[in-house]
């Protein structure tokens, strides 16, 4: 007679113990509820009616639970049950858990209806000083449950931070980037555009300054706050005849006054900046044929957490805005507007 011996590799051998192990139920939250419910009544029928379920499905769902956790929680008597030591700790957690969890889902649904959250808002001083503060003033009061942190960055950098999640919303100036694709945005007020110009400049004593008498001016930039300041002052400086030299770029209002000031050249800027104390510069209209505004709308993630709080606060910030707080509604204004530094 012939023996024939197969040895098995180690490989075989795991195989076999995977194929042989069956996947044991996932411990579900209605067991805890079970298992709390017969715990405080240590009676499986009471508690059975107390969840308004029958007793031997209840049973069940019990005698799983301590057949996935390997330990009896119970010691079962003739007149209902008594918790063992293990019984008594796992009661301590589980109470915990399913405290947690109500909490847990009452605090989501307070962020759902906007009563609780964090609110971090992006802005730029030079264009929210006329609005902004009424706003929160109202928030306040109406949403004293949300932590407010604000935040002052530039158009470009806003958009940046509300992609990262590092802001709720930001209050700027909307560009046609294709960025803002992925946000929505809603326009707040716009601000008619005037010349910053040195106090000894030529065309100071003028009320209103037609472009085309700037043809030879140096121009000083501001892209960083306006995301399409090149392209907006070369189109309407081309329609007078002349192409635009920008010779400092500035990364804000208070830079953008100080070159003006020390006479590196003059700059297009929004109605807003002529409150920020600058010596030494003068403020000019541009002639009505050169009229333009500067639009402020509120940018936020439509998915994000917060959004439902944002919408609420974005309410706020457009009627601080109707109601006087800003120089003209931005009522209808397209993203291409012709005149607006939107480009």
């Amino acid at each position: 007679m012939v023996l024939i011996v197969r040895i098995c590799s180690e490989d075989d051998s795991k195989l076999r113990q995977r194929r042989n192990v069956q996947p044991k139920p996932a411990m579900k939250f209605r067991h805890l509820e079970y298992f709390v419910a017969a715990a405080e009544e240590l009676n499986f029928t009471h508690a059975a009616d107390r969840l308004h379920v029958s007793q031997p499905p209840f049973s069940k769902q019990i005698h799983d639970l301590e057949g996935e956790l390997g330990i009896e929680l119970f010691e079962r008597r003739r007149k209902g049950v008594a918790l063992t030591p293990a019984g008594k700790s796992f009661l301590i957690d589980a109470r915990r858990i399913l405290e947690d969890c109500d909490a847990s889902i009452r605090k989501a649904q307070r962020i759902s209806r906007g009563e609780i959250g964090e609110l971090a808002i992006g802005y730029m001083s030079a264009l929210t000083h006329d609005f902004l503060g009424k706003a929160l003033e109202v928030w306040r009061l109406t949403a004293p449950g949300i932590v407010v942190d604000c935040v002052e960055m530039d158009s470009v950098t806003q958009e940046r931070a509300l992609l990262e999640g590092r802001i709720s919303v930001g209050i700027l100036v909307p560009s046609n980037r294709p960025v803002l694709e992925l946000l929505h945005v809603r326009f707040l007020i716009k601000y008619p555009v005037s010349l910053a110009l040195p106090k000894s400049h030529p065309h100071a004593d003028k009320a209103e300054i037609p472009l085309a008498l700037l043809k030879e001016e140096p121009f000083i930039g501001l892209n960083r706050m306006y995301p399409n300041y090149s392209d907006w002052l070369s189109k309407v400086c081309r329609r007078v005849g002349f192409k635009p030299r920008i010779v400092r770029e500035a990364d804000g209002a208070p830079s953008a006054l100080a070159f003006v000031a020390a006479g590196f050249g003059v700059a297009v800027v929004s109605e807003p900046l002529q409150k920020i104390p600058a010596k030494d510069v003068i403020f000019r209209a541009l002639a009505p044929e050169d009229s333009a505004w500067v639009p402020v709308g509120a940018a936020w993630k439509p998915d994000a957490v917060s959004a439902p709080i944002v919408s609420r606060f974005v309410d706020i910030l457009a009627q601080s805005c109707a109601n006087g707080n800003g120089r003209s509604r931005a009522v209808g204004i397209k993203l291409k507007q012709s005149g607006s530094l939107q480009g």
